[in-house]
C-alpha cells in the first residue's frame, strides 16, 4: 500500500474536509462559457420558501405548459459553473431547464438554521409551485442528486423522471476514504485519493464566485463548515423508501467517481424503473463538464421511458 501524502497540511483548517461536489474544476470553468450562458437566460427570480429567497433561473424559452427539466448542482457550485458550460446548453436545445440554487449555494444566501436535505427538497418543490410546473425531469450531481432523490421519495407526484449523477442515497455509498475524511477533519488523504479532490487554487475560486453573487458574501466559511456536519452527520435516504421510486430512473456516475460502482449497482436495483450508466474515464469532478455528449443522449432516453409510460 501506498504510504499517505500530505495534500493539505497548509491549508485553513475548512479545506480538510469535504464538501460533496466541491470540483477541481471550479477554475477552469469559471472563465469558459459563460457568455453564452448567460445569453440564453430567458428568466430569473427567487422564492421564498420557509423564510428563505431560493434562487432559480430559467433556460431554453419560457414553460409554456411543457415539462421542463430541474438541474441541482453540487456542494456550494453556483449554476454557472456547475451546468453553464455543457450540460445546461445541451437539455435547453429540448426544453426549457429550470436550474436551482439550494440553501447556502450561489445566489441564495444561507439560513440561521442547520442545513437539512428534507428542506432542500422542499425548497425546489416550492420552485417549482411558484412557476406552476406539476412534474419535472430531475437531474442533480452530487449533493443535487441527493436532494433530488429525496423530492422522488418525498414527492412523487412531482417527478416525471429522475438522474441523480454521482450521488448515492446515503454517504456511507462513497469511497470508504471519502466517508473518513468527510467525518475526522484531521484525516490525511492518501496519494490515490489526493488527485480527485479540489487544490488550494480550486478553494479560492470557489470562494471567489461565492462572495461575487451570495447575498451573504462573508458567510463562506459558516456555510461550508455547515453543510460539512450536515453531510457527516446524515443518515441518507431509507433503502425501503428509495425503492418507492416510481419515476424512470437513470444511476449515472463516472468509473473514477466518489460513488462506488458497486453500491451505485444496488441502488439501481432498489428503485424499479432505475438503469445504471458508467462513464469510462470520468471522475466526480468532471462527469457534468466534460461528459456532456455521452450523458445527453442517456437523460434523453431516460426522459422518452417516461414519456412513453
Amino acid at each position: 500500500m501506498a504510504r499517505p501524502v500530505k495534500v493539505f497540511d497548509d491549508r485553513p483548517k475548512l479545506n480538510r474536509r469535504l464538501v460533496l461536489g466541491a470540483g477541481a474544476f471550479l477554475a477552469a470553468s469559471a472563465g469558459g462559457g459563460q457568455k453564452g450562458f448567460a445569453m440564453q437566460r430567458s428568466e430569473s427570480g427567487r422564492v421564498m420558501s420557509d423564510g428563505l429567497g431560493v434562487y432559480y433561473e430559467i433556460h431554453g424559452g419560457p414553460l409554456g405548459g411543457r415539462t421542463p427539466m430541474v438541474l441541482l448542482p453540487g456542494g456550494l457550485m453556483p449554476i454557472e459553473i456547475a451546468f453553464g458550460s455543457d450540460l445546461l446548453p445541451r437539455f435547453a436545445k429540448h426544453r426549457p431547464v429550470i436550474a436551482i440554487e439550494p440553501q447556502g449555494h450561489g445566489h441564495t444566501a444561507d439560513r440561521p438554521t442547520p442545513p437539512r436535505m428534507e428542506q432542500m427538497a422542499d425548497d425546489v418543490r416550492a420552485v417549482l409551485d411558484h412557476l406552476g410546473v406539476g412534474k419535472a425531469h430531475l437531474l442533480g450531481h452530487s449533493l443535487g442528486g441527493m436532494i433530488l432523490t429525496g423530492l422522488a421519495i418525498r414527492r412523487p407526484d412531482r417527478v416525471a423522471s429522475l438522474v441523480p449523477v454521482s450521488a448515492p442515497y446515503t454517504f456511507d455509498g462513497m469511497q470508504p476514504e471519502l466517508v473518513v475524511l468527510q467525518r475526522d477533519p484531521t484525516h490525511v488523504p492518501s496519494a490515490q485519493l489526493a488527485p480527485l479532490l479540489p487544490t488550494e487554487a480550486d478553494f479560492a475560486s470557489w470562494r471567489a464566485v461565492f462572495e461575487r453573487v451570495n447575498p451573504q458574501p462573508k458567510s463562506f466559511d459558516r456555510v461550508v463548515e455547515k453543510l460539512n456536519a450536515m453531510l457527516g452527520a446524515w443518515p441518507g435516504w431509507r433503502p425501503q423508501d428509495v425503492k418507492t421510486i416510481k419515476a424512470p430512473t437513470l444511476v449515472a456516475l463516472g468509473d473514477n467517481d466518489f460513488m462506488r460502482v458497486d453500491f451505485a449497482a444496488q441502488m439501481a436495483r432498489l428503485v424499479p424503473q432505475a438503469q445504471l450508466a458508467v462513464l469510462p474515464g470520468a471522475t466526480h469532478m468532471d462527469i457534468c463538464r466534460k461528459h456532456g455528449a455521452w450523458l445527453e443522449p442517456m437523460v434523453e432516453a431516460n426522459i422518452a421511458r417516461a414519456t412513453q409510460a
